[in-house]
């Protein structure tokens, strides 16, 4: 991975874009501090699924368990409780 500076992407796009499309990611610093990273999209589109699985187990994780006590409710009954409550 490359590692190449704002300004210089600002000055350069065409041939920093013509790198990260051959596959090679680019991280991008302002004054030396790494900022961003500029992914091929295919890799940006992987991990951004990546990522949004991973908030989805959070989010799941953080809910409350289902009650123990409630009754189980048979496929027929889930199907009509949905139907119910669709305008």
């Amino acid at each position: 991975m490359k590692t190449i500076s704002s300004v210089e992407v600002q000055n350069r796009f065409g041939s920093i874009a013509n790198i990260v499309k051959s596959g090679e990611p680019v991280a991008v610093t302002q004054y030396g501090t790494p900022t961003m990273m500029i992914l091929p999209y295919a890799l940006a589109t992987e991990a951004l699924r990546d990522y949004n699985a991973r908030k989805l187990v959070q989010f799941m994780d953080a809910m409350p368990s289902a009650n123990p006590d409630a009754p189980e409710l048979s496929l027929e009954q889930m199907n009509k409780l949905v139907h119910d409550v669709r305008p």
